[in-house]
């Protein structure tokens, strides 16, 4: 998937507007024989910004800061020179005083600045830790609960992300997982099950009588031992069974401590030992994991569950194009990866959002690795899976700066 961090600030709207930078104070009220009456508290603080925006087709992102330079307003994120209002010499905006939460600042020095962010490309990369997400529309997830067969599917009771219970058919022959809002069977939900009904009223049955060892047996209609899967001590164990009633295939949801896996097996041969039908061999049709990966980290730019670096930056330098409007002391900054409600974005060190990532729900953690020049790597997480994408012409931005004011 592609994303192109664009917008309709194009050059002939740039150009009607370039001119030197303006700013100017408090609104005043216009003449008049009759006098006006006084302005509300509101009107009172009301703040006109202005400047000349940076010779730069792009979006438009400005934030207000207090006089110790932390961000106080986001005034506008990722906006269109027509969220602006369009002079003949500058854009402008007003501050109404308040901060991000509706409150009113306290009275002092504050400063306002910004960035056109211009040809940024976003490029989803892959998933990692959950082998049944594969797209960003699919299901999200972080573990399976059980399984059972609907017809020819595997329909699967998992838990959801956001967190919550759910079900998720795969189906077998193309691939792909979906949800599944409703049960016609009169069992509401699957639930772990170590013994199943298979194919010509056989059954399977989890033994986990031995010491060391698990087995999955198989047993006629009339109760006669046929066959069995042996499971190694140090392989996942199995929680749960299902079995085609048509064919002579299962399906084995396997735990061990970090992680979790869901087998496809075919019969293939059967073998004799002593002279009973007791050990067989089945082909893996497919396989798909689900790893912990809580605190995962990077090494040499790829995520890993555990073992990785400790000292994973969560910022990264980026020199950006100057702005020869100004003398600009922003050339090189400081970028992180911020997330809301609305998904991932890409921001200032101090937190102005400069462009969405992604719209990616529930993230729960982002980190970042330099890829070349100017090119970053962000891998973000929502429980369910960590999702790399790739930053492309980080450094085509400009800052800008609408200078400093007093606040009454």
């Amino acid at each position: 998937m592609m994303r192109i961090a664009d917008c309709g600030l194009g050059k002939e709207a740039v150009a009607a507007v370039l001119g030197v930078i303006l700013f100017a104070g408090s609104t005043s009220a216009q003449e008049s024989p009759i006098p006006s009456p006084s302005p509300s508290p509101t009107e009172a603080r009301s703040v006109r910004v202005s400047f000349v925006p940076p010779p730069l087709d792009g979006t438009i992102s400005l934030g207000i800061y207090d006089a110790k330079g932390k961000l106080v307003r986001v005034l506008f994120r990722e906006a269109d020179i027509n969220d602006l209002n369009i002079g003949h010499d500058s854009l402008s905006t007003t501050w109404d005083g308040k901060d991000d939460a509706g409150e009113n600042v306290p009275p002092g020095k504050y400063s306002a600045h910004g960035f056109v962010v211009g040809d940024v490309k976003i490029e989803g990369v892959g998933f990692f830790f959950n082998d049944w997400i594969t797209a960003p529309d699919s299901p999200r997830f972080s573990k399976i609960t059980a399984l059972r067969m609907r017809d020819d599917d595997l329909l699967l009771a998992v838990e959801l992300v956001p967190p919550g219970g759910g079900h998720v058919l795969y189906e077998i022959a193309n691939k792909t997982t979906k949800l599944s809002d409703t049960d016609p069977e009169p069992t509401a939900s699957p639930q772990p099950s170590a013994s199943v009904s298979g194919r010509n009223g056989t059954h399977w049955v989890i033994d986990r009588s031995g010491s060391n060892t698990m087995e999955l047996k198989q047993f006629s209609s009339t109760g006669e031992f046929l066959r069995r899967l042996p499971i190694s001590q140090g392989d996942p164990q199995p929680k749960a069974v299902a079995a085609s009633t048509t064919q002579d295939k299962i399906y084995l949801l396997e735990e061990n401590g970090t992680s979790q896996r869901v087998r496809g097996l075919s019969l293939a041969e059967t073998k004799k030992e002593s002279g009973e039908q007791t050990v067989s061999d089945w082909k893996v049709d497919f396989e798909k994991s689900i790893v912990a990966h809580k605190n995962f980290s990077l090494i040499d730019g790829k995520p890993v569950a555990s073992g990785g670096s400790t000292e994973t930056p969560d910022k990264i330098k980026v020199k950006l194009q100057p702005n020869p409007l100004l003398a600009d002391n922003r050339v090189t900054i400081e970028l992180s990866v911020g997330v809301d409600a609305d998904g991932s974005f890409l921001k200032t060190i101090d937190g102005l959002p400069l462009c969405t990532i992604s719209e990616t729900q529930e993230l729960i953690r982002g980190l970042l690795s330099a890829r070349g020049v100017n090119a970053i790597d962000v891998f973000q997480d929502d429980g369910g899976v960590v999702e790399q994408f790739r930053l492309s012409g980080v450094d085509q931005m400009m800052s800008f700066d609408c200078g400093g004011f007093e606040l009454k």
